[in-house]
């Protein structure tokens, strides 16, 4: 949705604040390293070292691009947030008029569903999970099940990658143990330098695959892990050693390895187990904040009333939802109401039968949690970007190193120290992204509260005429048709706590939004009954005179009518009275006809 405009704050506030501080910081120290880069270039060129000045021009630019890249997103996160009136998501379709020309691409629910909810006292977003391996992780932590769907896939993907790791060492550790144990022939060869080679591989790349936190597509996570995927980790641990020593003795010897993987294998595992503890130590504080209620207030009654069903609802649409809009925000529609009146048999009488869901504008509602939750993002945040620092200060001091390999007589160990100095570079990047992901999730969500109610009427109606003033000295008249109701309210509200990850740019607030908590509202469903019947019995069901100029004409007539009756009173004698015998042959006249 577009930003709209209102006067009114809704007192959201900028979250990326402290986070873009030190993105900004660290992306400025970056920039200021690849500065310095490019202007020892004319030394180096001086001195005759054209290759290791160009060498320093590329790695200075891609430096400054780094920085530069980090600095102004930083300071995008330090900018204005922008808030429009429409902000956050609607849970479902909005079906009201003025936001009918709104596109919101991150609903997740639909009004069956809502109404599901209510109705059924259950919350739809706490999913089961799908596969063997998340049935795992949701066993072992068992709050994760009643949490955003971020920290869920985030906690899968932690595990599966630990879960990899584990297997990636079993492999190196069975291979150990039977050379050891005398089971295989491997320590006299080079399989198992070749093997903690393949081990270095594989656990980059299986976190490199973990790297990203934050998926908006919160309910398709796709990286599950079956059953079958498992048991081929097992067969490849086990397998994988005996393999390369087959290959070894009877295809062809394996070269001795230049370098030992040791080294870089036991740096992966330490930053895996650091970004592990710490996102696990932030999900942990972040669950005991959850409180997974799933309870409603609930009315349901029979009224007999002189209404028509029609105006029930547009009662509880124009006046009892909207005193309930919050700084007179329009309420989300979810279900719009129509009374769908039916005639049986004649023009008379007939049911009814409509209903309506509806939500408050979700206000902003502050996260509680420990201040170990909140000094723990600042301690994530600022680990993440020093590794980033960190590896740019790395790749800066092998400019050497690298220049080498653009030397005519380049050599092995040449290429053996720039593979060294990049896989350690890359490694504590992964790692500084991966940290900065991972913390950036729990800088971005944002809880807020509404009422939701969900309103069904139902019944049958009745016509009949009631008419007053008829009598012979009335001076005026009121004919009027009177609807009879037999009406069955039925009326639902929660109080609601949902969740949302917000993001700094044009799309800040237009995420999915997931109900998290519901509770019961007695105390509001008593005021919004209190309010139709307030309303039903205010109603007039004959039509009188309420302003003062017709009146006064009808006082005017009642004065002109009370003066003919007093003059035909005065001409009375001019008219003999009429006899009893006169009057009761009059009446027997009137029977026989």
């Amino acid at each position: 949705m577009a930003f709209e405009y209102g006067s009114i704050d809704l007192g959201i506030r900028n979250p990326f604040r402290i986070e873009g501080a030190i993105r900004s910081v660290a992306g400025a120290l970056i920039a200021i390293l690849g500065i310095v880069a490019v202007f020892s270039v004319q030394n180096l060129v001086a001195s005759g070292e054209k290759t290791a000045g160009w060498v320093s021009l590329g790695i200075g630019l891609i430096l400054i691009l780094w920085g530069l890249w980090g600095l102004t997103r930083g300071l995008f996160q330090l900018m204005r947030f922008f808030v429009g009136r429409g902000a956050p998501t609607s849970l479902a379709k909005n079906l009201s008029k003025s936001e009918k020309h709104t596109e919101e691409d991150g609903v997740v629910y639909s009004a069956p569903e809502l109404e599901q909810m209510l109705q059924g006292r259950k919350n739809l977003t706490f999913v089961e999970p799908s596969d063997w391996f998340s049935h795992l992780v949701h066993s072992v932590f068992r709050p994760l099940l009643f949490m955003p769907y971020a920290y869920r896939n985030m906690t899968q993907r932690l595990s599966e990658a630990l879960t990899q790791t584990l297997f990636a060492m079993l492999c190196y550790g069975l291979a150990w143990f039977s050379g050891v144990t005398g089971l295989s022939d491997v320590t006299a060869t080079p399989v198992l330098d070749w093997l903690g080679a393949i081990l270095t591989v594989y656990l980059f790349w299986v976190w490199w695959g973990k790297r990203r936190a934050l998926d908006r597509r919160f309910k398709d996570y796709t990286g599950g892990s079956s059953v079958f995927k498992i048991a081929l980790w097992i067969v490849a641990a086990i397998l994988l050693p005996f393999a390369l020593s087959l290959i070894h003795n009877t295809v062809h010897p394996l070269p001795e390895m230049p370098v030992s993987a040791g080294s870089y294998v036991f740096l992966i595992l330490a930053l895996g187990l650091i970004t592990t503890g710490l996102s696990a130590a932030l999900i942990t504080l972040r669950a005991r904040s959850i409180n997974p209620v799933v309870e409603v207030a609930e009315y349901r009654d029979n009224w007999q009333e002189n209404i028509h069903p029609q105006e029930i609802f547009i009662n509880f649409e124009n006046i009892v939802m909207a005193n309930r809009r919050y700084k007179e925000v329009p309420n989300r529609v979810y279900r719009d109401f129509d009374a769908n009146l039916i005639e049986e048999g004649s023009d008379d009488k007939g049911r009814f039968g409509g209903e309506m869901i509806q939500e408050t504008q979700p206000v902003y509602k502050e996260m509680a949690v420990s201040p170990a939750y909140q000094w723990l993002r600042v301690a994530g945040t600022a680990l993440g970007f020093s590794l980033l620092v960190a590896s740019a200060v790395m790749l800066y001091a092998n400019i050497g190193t690298f220049t080498t390999l653009f030397a005519p007589s380049v050599t092995t160990q040449n290429i053996i120290a720039a593979a060294e100095s990049l896989l350690y570079v890359f490694t504590l990047l992964l790692f500084g992204m991966m940290i900065v992901n991972h913390v950036h999730a729990f800088w971005s969500e944002m809880l807020f509260e509404s009422l939701m109610v969900y309103f069904q009427c139902t019944g049958t109606y009745t016509e009949s005429k009631l008419s007053t003033g008829t009598s012979i000295y009335d001076s005026t008249r009121s004919e009027n048709t009177v609807v009879r109701s037999s009406l069955t309210p039925w009326v639902i509200a929660s109080r609601i706590v949902t969740s949302s990850f917000t993001e700094s740019g044009r799309h800040n607030l237009e995420y999915p939004r997931h109900v998290l908590e519901m509770h019961k509202s007695e105390a509001e469903l008593n005021q919004i009954i209190d309010e139709i019947r307030g309303f039903v019995s205010k109603r007039e069901a004959i039509a009188s005179i309420n302003n003062e100029k017709d009146l006064a004409a009808a006082s005017r007539i009642f004065e002109v009518n009370k003066q003919t009756r007093a003059a035909l009173g005065e001409g009375q004698d001019r008219h003999p009275p009429i006899s009893q015998e006169q009057l009761e042959e009059s009446g027997s006249d009137t029977e026989e006809s």
